[in-house]
């Protein structure tokens, strides 16, 4: 019997939790990047580097195959009855979440060796997908595939993970090098805002909770880190090893993390409060 540990943080305590994995309730993760949330049908969904499967978590832990060898690499996103993601040769896919049909494949042109790598969306029916080694953000429109290169250059460098803030009218994007910036790219004429220069070394994931606090994951940092509504304030807020793409639940106020290397994954709770006060 094969134990994994989850550590679970309320009120500023860290609590083990140790799930046993058996024959029906086996560790599928294989280089686990991001996972996404299925509200509509209490689940959660992760993308496997190593294998390109998609994963299927259910309310108690338990893990099944959603669909094997779906090509999905790397950031994933649901819409609607759909889940989007980024698969090997700069492709896009999309499968049907109640069918599991594939919904379309659709390569954007270059060298395989560009790889893509986040994805999100905005309310008008568009993806937003990064291009950390061209430096580019490609606006993609769902209805009829057609894309094009959405912001280039002007001061990003090797932009990967991505978030809209819809109140806003912008995306906010962390870069993939040292030192690495947090730019925003307004959605309505592409011109990008430097909001903060940092000293992480190649962060890869950033999102945001409901109270405006940014979250950071990354290879190559000692965990995630936590900023503040302003871009002042930047804590190291759980440590651990190869946190890549953090996902924010704000059904319970919660974080949800994969470990990279140990083919596992975590939640965090989250305290009620801002740390700009």
């Amino acid at each position: 019997m094969k134990k994994i540990l989850i550590k679970k943080r309320l009120l500023g305590l860290t609590i083990l939790l140790i799930l046993s994995t058996n024959g029906y309730a086996q560790n599928l993760l294989n280089g686990p990047q991001k996972i996404v949330i299925d509200t509509k049908r209490n689940r959660l969904l992760a993308s496997n580097f190593n294998s390109g499967d998609i994963i299927q978590i259910d309310s108690i832990g338990n893990q099944t195959y959603f669909i094997q060898g779906a090509d999905f690499i790397d950031g994933i996103e649901i819409v609607g009855d759909t889940i989007y993601g980024v698969g090997n040769s700069r492709k896009i896919k999309a499968y049907n979440l109640v069918t599991k049909q594939l919904v379309f494949e659709f390569t954007i042109p270059g060298l395989p060796s560009n790889y893509l790598s986040s994805i999100t969306y905005d309310s008008a029916g568009h993806l937003f997908i990064s291009c950390p080694l061209l430096n580019e953000i490609y606006r993609m429109k769902i209805k009829n595939l057609s894309y094009w290169v959405f912001a280039k250059d002007n001061g990003l460098n090797k932009p990967n993970g991505i978030l809209l803030e819809k109140e806003k009218n912008r995306i906010v994007v962390i870069d993939d090098s040292p030192n690495s910036k947090i730019h925003a790219i307004n959605l309505v004429d592409s011109s990008v805002f430097t909001l903060c220069t940092t000293s992480f070394n190649s962060p890869d994931g950033i999102i945001r909770d409901k109270f405006g606090n940014y979250y950071i994951g990354g290879y190559y940092l000692q965990g995630m880190y936590r900023i503040d509504s302003a871009f002042r304030r930047i804590e190291l807020f759980c440590k651990g090893n190869n946190i890549v793409y953090p996902t924010y639940d704000k059904n319970n106020n919660s974080i949800i993390i994969t470990h990279f290397d140990a083919n596992t994954w975590e939640r965090i709770q989250l305290r009620n409060l801002r740390i700009d006060k």
